[in-house]
């Protein structure tokens, strides 16, 4: 997915050069200790001045609880909004879920840091448990840049206003990844923020709730805020069925890596569940899977062949040769689908790809009388092509349909040119005309006409008007936008600003788009907390981190979440308004997605737009 025009020697390598060095420790748990990172004498100074005191304060981002999420607190804050704040309240509807921060820092080494939320009283004595709200640890990682980063990919600056990234250099750290433990230690002069997820449940009664959020270091209460939650007359769906289409491609092979498991073990398999699991409480439309080994080939500089992820796929198909014919097992690709379905992902599936990822056609298979794996150098639309895939296609087509599968199997193929599409749509036409419209691409508007499932690059999306989105979803087919290193705003990169990622799927509802999608959930480097970059701008690769037994989920993710529920209020409205766009709901899209750029954005825009929304919807 992430793209180039030029590359230099050491890209070939996977090098990278960090903005700063640093070593970040991770302890017996897998959670990074945080007295690694020392501070300088001048950094220590700046953060006294913005806390005004040695002694601890605690504060609310933005000084607004509903909107403090929507920001990324920087480790060594060189002003503070937020310390007069008294009272936190949040706006809500029933079954979704609210993200709110508050921030604490102290002169002195705080231990045991950690909140408490009380129950929450409602209406007639209504109550919401404070079972439902989670307590996580926004955690930094280290800001690196990687030497492939051309023309096309945005730089820091370009991405960062240089408060949610600081350290000046000793290290330069961002935080992203949410944590979750029972308590955390903070260095002096250092800021820690607390991530509070509050889900609503569907049966709520709507009105107002009222309890207490206290923050307590060292065995003592440093703060007690009262909180009210004002619950409104609206509901948004379960993830299974909402509105949005999410497609974010994950990647298998690197849970192994990460957790230390055998590929495709036992424990591997279970670990997958839990990603999927992770997927489908967001409402992951897609399983995406490989029907070839390594889909994501690239033609470097020099000739050199490697894969764009640091872990490159491997296919879930085994293909054989006995010397006159093909032959396929299905029975991994089967597991992986049947596992993502028994999560909740789906019902979709994706399978990449007939074509090559920047790089020539080829064909990676077993001989079956040596026992060993060939590469084979192929041309597209040649003989030894269509004999590959001209087997392939009508194996495949009856495997799925016997699973009761194709009415819901897509070909994938990322970002292919139109005269490279029309080669394979031909031959899918001629082959498996059962696939004619169950071909998905990601990539440029001139695909369109090929793609029942489009998802168009950013340099694209001017040209779906609503009116040719409408009249794709009129016939079937599904539009969806994406980004990847660029655009520099709005993007989900590791440093953008955390406003921008709630703001994509109001985007989407902005062009009567369906939906999102993202390379990738979870291509990672063998270590994303020390090295979080293999050869693309940082956190293009992934949206979430390994925890310990599972997924380690991130601010970019949180916020996308919420933005999706608040696509679905946006449908809602639309379907009570007749499938039209109110002057309100136009105001409310307007201000949502007023100034991409997220650095220069009012992070209260979200929020006055969304209960603009629901005003409109409860009236």
């Amino acid at each position: 997915m992430a793209r180039m025009s030029t590359v230099v020697a050491a890209f070939v390598a996977g090098a990278v050069v960090a903005a700063s060095t640093v070593a970040v420790a991770r302890n017996g748990t897998g959670t990074t200790d945080l007295n690694s990172k020392p501070t300088t004498t001048w950094l220590t100074v700046k953060v006294a001045d913005a806390m005004g005191t040695r002694g601890t304060i605690t504060w609310v981002p933005t000084g607004s609880f509903g909107s403090s999420a929507e920001v990324r607190v920087p480790r060594y804050p060189f002003s503070i909004d937020g310390k007069d704040t008294k009272a936190l309240s949040l706006s809500a509807v029933r079954n979704e879920q609210v993200s709110a921060q508050l921030a604490i820092a102290s002169g002195h080494d705080l231990g045991n840091v950690r909140a408490r939320v009380g129950d929450l009283t409602g209406p007639g004595g209504a109550r919401l448990s404070s079972r439902s709200a989670k307590v996580r640890f926004v955690e930094y990682v280290p800001v690196q840049r990687s030497k492939s980063e051309v023309d096309w990919s945005a730089t820091i600056d370009d991405v960062s206003s240089g408060k949610e990234v600081s350290g000046d250099r000793n290290p330069d750290v961002v935080g992203d990844p949410l944590e979750e433990r029972p308590y955390i230690d903070v260095p002096a002069y250092a800021a820690q923020p607390l991530w509070f997820t509050f889900h609503i449940p569907k049966d709520a009664k709507p009105g107002t709730y009222t309890g207490t959020v206290k923050v307590d270091a060292d065995g003592r209460t440093e703060a007690s805020y009262p909180l009210t939650v004002e619950v409104s007359d609206a509901t948004v769906p379960d993830a299974a069925t909402s509105s949005f289409f999410l497609d974010v491609w994950a990647q298998p092979e690197t849970i192994a890596q990460a957790h230390g498991v055998e590929l495709w073990s036992d424990r591997h398999w279970k670990l997958i569940e839990r990603y999927d699991r992770d997927l489908a409480g967001r409402g992951q439309r897609v399983i995406n899977t490989t029907i070839v080994d390594n889909p994501w080939h690239h033609q470097w500089s020099l000739g050199t062949r490697q894969s764009q992820t640091a872990t490159p796929y491997s296919s879930m198909v085994d293909w054989t040769w006995n010397g006159s014919r093909f032959a396929f097992d299905f029975s991994r690709w089967d597991r992986y689908v049947a596992t993502a379905k028994r999560a909740g992902v789906g019902p979709e599936i994706g399978a990449f790809s007939m074509l090559a990822f920047q790089d020539g056609e080829h064909l990676t298979y077993t001989d079956s009388r040596t026992g060993k794996t060939v590469y084979e150098n192929v041309d597209l639309g040649g003989a030894r092509w269509r004999q590959a895939w001209g087997a392939f296609l009508p194996a495949f087509e009856a495997h799925v349909k016997a699973k009761g599968w194709l009415p819901h199997t897509w070909l994938s193929f990322d970002e292919r040119p139109v005269d490279t599409m029309k080669v394979v749509k031909d031959f899918v036409h001629e082959t498996v005309p059962a696939f004619d419209e169950r071909i998905s691409v990601a990539g440029s508007i001139n695909t369109e006409n090929i793609a029942s499932n489009l998802s168009v690059d950013w340099g694209g999306i001017d040209a779906m008007t609503p009116e040719k989105a409408a009249e794709r979803r009129r016939a079937g087919k599904i539009t969806t936008f994406y980004t990847y290193g660029l655009p520099a705003h709005p993007n989900t990169l590791t440093y953008s600003p955390a406003v921008e990622a709630r703001m994509l799927p109001w985007i989407s509802a902005r062009r009567h788009l369906d939906g999102f999608l993202r390379w990738s959930y979870n291509s990672w480097t063998p270590d994303p907390f020390k090295q979080p970059v293999h050869i693309f701008s940082q956190g293009d690769e992934y949206l979430v981190y390994p925890g310990e037994n599972g997924p380690m989920s991130s601010i970019r993710w949180e916020q996308l979440k919420e933005g999706i529920e608040d696509f679905d209020l946006v449908a809602q409205l639309r379907k009570k308004d007749g499938g039209t766009d109110s002057a309100a709901l136009t105001d409310a899209l307007t201000t949502a997605t007023r100034d991409l750029d997220g650095r220069k954005k009012d992070v209260t825009d979200i929020e006055t737009a969304r209960a603009a929304v629901v005003k409109a919807l409860t009236r």
